[in-house]
């Protein structure tokens, strides 16, 4: 029985009673025929229980400040007069004023000890005010009052447990047992305390009980089993579960429990066979098993060491699903990571036509594409879409430019990197990547502009050997700063010694320099390194034919 803070208004004829008068009520042997007891009435009795009942219709009618002073002014009348106190108490509730609230239910209480409602306000002001200790005095009077009324003994237990004693509390459902035997509701709220005490011996015990009491319920026999496994007693778990199994091999819950039970076993192979036969159950709903499976692993388990079971349970649990757009979310995202990139496209792709407001599937979608980069005209088109819906992010904007670099159309592609620029970077996100794409854009143009974004992306990666061949090549081309040139090119062939795209930038590098013995040697090795370009070949000749001019006598 859960007390509200309001409790139920007091029936005008206890109200009645509770002013002046006779308390007695009549015994059970009275009969119905025998004359009942005459009270007597006077003017005076008549006078206060109309002033009871005035104030009672003003606080029904939300006059409550009307109704305190009535009830004050009939206090003054009849100070033994308890329901004005008790409905005093109330109101002082009502304006926060516990600790007045608790004098009037007080005395509401001790004048009028057989009124049961009288107590049950004062222990909900106790439990109001924290107060723990007075509330479970309150509730086992209430108890003793009111032996057979079973609700007050599970308030009487929490109450106990307010105050951390979990001995009380079970000794109040320990009363409740003696009276109705071994139950469900009993057996496993004493199980959970005994557990919460640290006592799984005792919490076991309960649930044996249970289980001996009701041995056709096999969610007892579960219950019983998941309270050993609390224990870390797995043997005794297992005995349980395998009379379930055998019972009922169809049951996809005992499978669950079964895989529970390995895992803690540290049997991950079993426990994803038993998960695999129950996401092949349909009993369950497509979202209990992505559910299961996904509360089964941690975060790190499920996109690490049991990866190949996880992603495997959730294909399984949606073969068949007739709501598959639900969780291509989640499943277009279990493909990225084991590299699917084409199968993920189409499960982003999936949930898109449904719902199109979460950005992040836009931005694993992009990235889903420009990962197998084979339709780059769809790729395009969707980070339109996406700049469209979403403007101030700036992936869908560079995920057009590497498409327009891509095709040549460079200066397009500096208009889109730029946007990036403009909205700024989180944490980063980006930066490098739209550095390099304008310093390359920059530098197909022939634009000394590329020099600044080139500096900005090595500050940020100082090793990166793509920037300082593309950057060191530039200046050579340029004529400009070849000692810096010099000294980024022999960067890339420290750590690449025959990467021929290297060795032919330091080569040039060096004959730019006039060098032209040093480069010949240099550009030889990037001849035999790889297959020659055109570009290679020409170095090539020009190095050779300016070392000639040079010895020619």
């Amino acid at each position: 029985m859960k007390l509200t803070r309001i409790l139920p208004l007091l029936p005008i004829v206890i109200a009645l009673a509770s002013c002046g008068g006779s308390k007695s009520l009549p015994s059970e042997s009275d009969s119905r025929y025998r004359r009942k007891p005459i009270v007597e009435t006077t003017d005076e009795r008549l006078a206060r229980e109309a002033m009871l009942i005035d104030a009672k219709m003003m606080q029904e009618t939300g006059r409550d400040s009307e109704a305190e002073q009535q009830y004050r002014k009939l206090l003054q009348t009849d100070p033994s007069c308890h329901a004005a106190q008790y409905e005093l108490s109330r109101i002082m509730l009502d304006k926060g004023m516990i600790d007045s609230a608790i004098v009037y239910a007080k005395a509401a209480a001790e004048g009028d000890n057989g009124n049961v409602w009288y107590l049950l306000n004062q222990a909900n002001l106790y439990h109001v005010s924290n107060q723990p200790e007075q509330c479970v005095r309150v509730w086992e009077t209430i108890v003793q009052r009111n032996p057979d009324v079973l609700e007050y003994y599970y308030e009487l237990s929490n109450a106990y447990l307010k105050t951390n004693n979990t001995k009380g509390a079970i000794d109040a459902l320990n009363r409740v047992e003696k009276k109705v035997g071994v139950t469900e509701t009993v057996s496993l709220q004493k199980a959970k305390l005994w557990t919460h005490a640290g006592n799984e011996a005792k919490a076991v015990q309960e649930i044996e009980a249970l289980v001996k009491t009701m041995p056709q319920e096999s969610r007892y026999r579960s219950i019983l089993a998941e309270t050993y496994m609390a224990a870390g007693k797995y043997d005794k778990a297992k005995e349980h579960y395998d009379r379930i199994l055998a019972s009922n091999p169809d049951d996809e819950y005992i499978h669950i429990s079964l895989a529970e039970y390995y895992k803690a076993a540290k049997k991950p192979r079993e426990a994803y066979e038993e998960l695999r036969i129950a996401m092949g159950q349909h009993n369950l709903s497509t979202a209990n098993k992505i559910h299961i499976v996904t509360n089964f692993y941690t975060t790190e388990e499920f996109y690490g060491i049991y990866s190949q079971y996880a992603f495997d349970l959730v294909e399984t649990a949606l073969r068949g699903s007739d709501d598959s757009i639900s969780y291509a979310a989640l499943y277009g995202d279990i493909l990225m990571r084991q590299k699917k990139y084409e199968e993920a496209t189409k499960q982003f792709t999936l949930y898109l036509t449904r719902d199109s407001s979460k950005y992040y599937i836009w931005e694993a979608l992009l990235v889903a594409e420009l990962s197998t980069y084979k339709d780059t005209a769809r790729l395009a088109s969707d980070a339109r879409r996406a700049a469209a819906l979403f403007p101030l992010h700036p992936l869908p904007y560079y995920m057009q430019a590497v498409v327009e670099h891509d095709n040549g159309r460079y200066e397009h592609a500096i208009e889109l990197a730029k946007r990036c620029e403009q909205l700024g970077f989180d944490k980063g996100y980006l930066e490098p990547d739209t550095y390099m794409m304008l310093a390359d854009c920059y530098n197909r143009l022939n634009d000394t502009a590329c020099y600044a974004y080139y500096e900005r992306l090595l500050r940020i990666y100082p090793n990166d050997l793509q920037a300082l061949n593309s950057y060191a090549y530039r200046l050579a081309l340029d004529g400009n700063h070849l000692d810096k040139a010099e000294q980024m090119s022999k960067q890339t062939l420290k750590a690449e010694p025959d990467n021929h795209y290297f060795l032919d930038t330091y080569a040039w590098i060096l004959h730019r320099m006039g060098r032209d013995r040093e480069a010949i040697t240099y550009i030889e090795k990037a001849m035999k390194r790889g297959e020659p370009s055109d570009e290679v070949n020409e170095h090539w000749k020009s190095i050779k034919s300016s070392l000639e001019k040079t010895v020619k006598p």
